[in-house]
């Protein structure tokens, strides 16, 4: 059975890719069944434009017009009923809230980043009625536009978390110019966890978009090895408790849909 279910995304290149992991777009036609689907912790912030109806996370309902998403550091379910008209922006970990400190200086806001003009402009353009690719053409070249003159290519966070995203090896964020405390205290203040949390959060991440694959569903202890787990029960453990599903459960569902 075909999913009623309209998904677009795009991941943008060049520079903007150090600020931004996709843009997207979710809908189902009002004559389409609604859908729920869990939303596996990224490290990652967002910002949600509903031009449609309200959508449910976690049971609660969503139904202002734009919404800007914490850092993910769990699992959530979403429900989108017909009628469900979304575009989104995901930030790279750590980079959503560096953007709105940004966005703040340059537009000397006193109000939230959802209040902004930056935001409140693209939100009216977004509402024009256009094309789903001319909404993911509008944010990306908007997001291209304003990151330009934000962008350092020596932010420390981002150093750490290209390390921490390349290799299962806290240590070798002992490369960085920046003392361990110092980095424990950068990653609090912009991701809201520490680097070993995040590492830990981007494997179970990692395993699971690894299951999507059907030639991995028989070598769950390999992949526990191959992701820097100590063996398969200690990554059932970790996708339980951060992702809310065990690898054999996420299996199971996957081959039902």
């Amino acid at each position: 059975m075909l999913s009623p279910l309209l998904f677009d995304i795009h991941f943008p290149q060049g520079p903007l890719s150090l600020w931004v992991q996709a843009i997207w777009s979710a809908q189902i036609p009002m004559d389409q069944q609604g859908v729920t689907r869990r939303l596996v912790a990224d490290a990652g912030s967002g910002i949600l434009f509903n031009l449609g109806v309200p959508v449910l996370i976690d049971q609660q309902a969503f139904q202002d017009p734009v919404m800007f998403q914490p850092t993910n550091q769990h699992a959530h379910l979403i429900h989108l009923p017909s009628g469900t008209d979304l575009v989104g922006v995901r930030f790279q970990p750590g980079m959503g809230r560096l953007f709105q400190t940004k966005l703040a200086k340059q537009q000397d806001m006193t109000d939230s980043l959802e209040e902004s003009e930056f935001i409140q402009s693209l939100l009216m353009q977004l509402k024009d009625g256009t094309s789903i690719q001319k909404r993911i053409d509008l944010l990306e070249k908007s997001f291209n536009q304003r990151t330009a003159s934000m962008t350092d290519s020596h932010d420390p966070v981002l150093k750490a978390v290209e390390l921490l995203q390349q290799s299962s090896r806290v240590d070798l964020l002992d490369a960085l110019p920046l003392s361990q405390r110092q980095i424990e205290r950068q990653f609090q203040r912009r991701l809201s966890m520490s680097p070993k949390y995040f590492q830990r959060l981007r494997r179970v991440r990692a395993v699971l978009l690894a299951l999507k694959n059907e030639e991995n569903h028989g070598r769950l202890a390999e992949l526990a090895i191959e992701y820097g787990f100590s063996d398969q029960a200690h990554m059932t453990r970790e996708c339980q408790l951060i992702a809310g599903i065990t690898p054999k459960r996420y299996i199971n569902r996957k081959l039902l849909t």
